[in-house]
């Protein structure tokens, strides 16, 4: 197995960061004060896993590829650990000095209010700080870092700092003026159905600490909120200093000093400064936020209320408003479906736990020689009684919440040990398997199966796949057919018309075989049933593909199948699925049976 198999695993990305996280912490002991500290840490929490993450994806790309085939059958955790460890240490060597480095390192800002307008470089900080907040990192602390505290040394006017004005307008309510967004939250969700973020946000909130509303609705990484969280405190910083500085409206009598978490509203009765027209700056500045947010927290309201694509599909059709109305229900029939299956997997799971999973196998015949074509692997479960349980009872569940590549890779395990065994009799015969898309589109699942493929011959297994795997992920699934057909695997398509019967589906696959299914021949006792039986398999073999008539039970049908073309079949009539044991012997008597007399 190639160490690419594997990608990047998060283990090892965690303990990479928390290593150079360590190192840098160490060398900053003696270096810079804590404010400084503070905010190269902040900085550091994302550049340094950033960094990790693309060092080992480069250092993995540029290592030469190593195999671990027989490495990975043996202990897969061992083959994984190898895989990764070298990109690990090596990365690790190549990041160590530049973390010890950035502790000491002077903030590229430092000296800003010496090369730009006073204004400029305050607009300037507060965007750039705003940005760090939203990315979830600690803006002041960053800010202070990069600028070597220059707003805590710049004053504004006499006995005001910028920081002082930060304080009291900038940012109402914390980062990003949030203030005005937990307003607009609570006037718009007020008589809306499902969680309401700003009921445990707001007892906070009136102390300026917006952690909970920011991280849970949430507001860090949401490309919705970004451009008003970022403006907001923009355009009060901008607003605030023309106010201020410029126009002198608010005099300072004295230290504007105040500390962060007093209510925003009651910091004019700390502040040496007239307080009517203090709250009258902080009243606007308010008003602006909430003028800015409210309609992007009205839209962004009614898509959680109906989904992004229900809401795509309202507005096409002009139907928003009155689509509104039954989101409700639409949201109680997506949590009853979405329950229903977690109830059906977690009864699948249990029927495997209690019962015993084995393969059975059924015959494919050559309808005019008699000859024995191959045999088609096929998934039993038999509960603790030893009843047998409907593949339809577990299956479908199964595969839905994600383990059709686990039953996949059991099913190939269990086959090629069938046919080992066979082979050690004297019975060489290919063996058809179903795939879903789930193996085919996880690249560590696909490659153990190859690996297991390889310890055949070529053309002894082939693979079964519905219609419905060609659709998800079609280009990576072609890629896929593309390796297996490279490897003299014969793909099949598995019960043509119980899906889409979409020949365009075939036409882009790499498909060799197309299995029609018995629901097709049961309508052929109707004329038009048996017109399209005759259509269907005309056509198929015009375009190129071999036919196999699936569920055949009768020598009738057996009769009118050959009639239309087929020269494979398949159903009780040529022989019921048998466990691997009996296949010898089957083949015994399907050979004295249709063999030539």
């Amino acid at each position: 197995m190639r160490r690419d198999t594997y990608g990047d695993d998060p283990i090892y990305i965690v303990v990479l960061t928390l290593s150079l996280m360590i190192l840098a912490y160490l060398a900053s002991l003696n270096t810079g004060t804590q404010t400084q500290s503070w905010g190269w840490m902040m900085l550091g929490s994302v550049a340094l896993p950033s960094a990790s993450v693309a060092c080992m994806r480069l250092v993995r790309r540029a290592l030469p590829k190593l195999e671990f085939n027989d490495l990975s059958q043996a202990s897969p955790a061992m083959a994984r650990t190898l895989a990764n460890g070298t990109p690990f240490a090596l990365s690790l060597c190549l990041l160590a000095w530049p973390a010890t480095l950035l502790p000491g390192s002077t903030g590229p800002l430092a000296g800003i209010f010496e090369w730009v307008p006073l204004w400029l470089g305050v607009v300037l900080l507060t965007a750039l700080g705003n940005v760090a907040w939203w990315m979830g990192m600690n803006g002041a602390g960053v800010m202070d870092w990069a600028t070597g505290n220059a707003l805590d040394v710049t004053q504004a006017i006499p006995g005001v700092m910028l920081s002082d004005l930060d304080r009291t307008f900038n940012y109402i309510g914390g980062s990003g003026a949030t203030l005005a967004l937990l307003v607009c939250l609570v006037w718009y969700q007020r008589r809306k159905p499902g969680p309401r973020v700003w009921r445990w946000a707001l007892p906070l909130h009136l102390f300026n600490i917006n952690e909970v509303l920011t991280f849970a609705l949430p507001v860090v990484g949401n490309w919705v909120f970004f451009l008003p969280f970022v403006l907001c405190p923009t355009l009060n910083a901008l607003v605030t200093y023309l106010v201020v500085v410029e126009w002198q409206w608010i005099r300072a009598t004295g230290s504007w000093d105040v500390a962060w978490v007093i209510p925003h509203f009651l910091k004019p009765l700390f502040m040496s400064a007239p307080s009517d027209r203090v709250w009258a700056l902080q009243v606007f500045l308010f008003g602006l936020s909430v003028l800015i947010y409210r309609p992007i927290v009205k839209r962004w309201v009614q898509q959680e209320q109906l989904g992004e694509a229900a809401w795509d599909l309202a507005n096409r059709m002009n139907l928003g408003p009155g689509l509104e109305l039954f989101s409700e229900a639409r949201f109680v029939k997506r949590q009853e479906a979405q329950h229903d299956w977690s109830r059906q997997a977690q009864a699948a799971l249990k029927l495997l736990r209690e019962g015993q999973l084995s393969m059975h196998y059924q015959p494919k015949l050559d309808v005019h020689s008699g000859r024995v074509l191959g045999f088609e692997a096929l998934l039993r479960l038999q509960d603790s009684a030893g009843r047998a349980i409907a593949p339809q009872r577990f299956l479908p569940s199964l595969e839905r919440v994600g383990f059709g590549d686990l039953l996949d890779l059991w099913v190939v395990r269990r086959v090629v040990e069938d046919m080992e065994r066979w082979h050690a009799q004297g019975v060489n015969v290919p063996v058809a398997m179903n795939l879903t898309a789930a193996t085919l589109c996880n690249a560590e699942s696909f490659a153990r199966l190859m690996s297991t493929l390889a310890k055949l011959p070529p053309g002894q297994l082939q693979v079964e796949l519905l219609e419905s795997s060609l659709i998800d992920e079609p280009e990576q699934v072609r890629a896929r057919l593309i390796d297996l057909r490279a490897a003299g695997v014969r793909v099949f398509v598995d019960d043509f018309g119980t899906g889409y019967s979409n020949l365009a589906l075939f036409h882009s696959a790499e498909i060799d075989v197309v299995k029609v299914d018995r629901s097709l021949l049961e309508a052929a006792v109707e004329p038009r049933g048996e017109l399209l039986y005759r259509e269907i398999c005309s056509t198929l073999h015009r375009l190129g593909y071999e036919v196999v008539a699936e569920g055949v039970e009768t020598a009738a049908e057996r009769d009118f199948v050959a009639h239309c073309g087929v020269t494979a079949i398949q159903g009780w009539w040529v022989g019921k699925p048998v466990p691997p044991e009996q296949v010898p012997d089957m083949m015994s008597q399907l050979a004295q049976r249709f063999g030539p007399t």
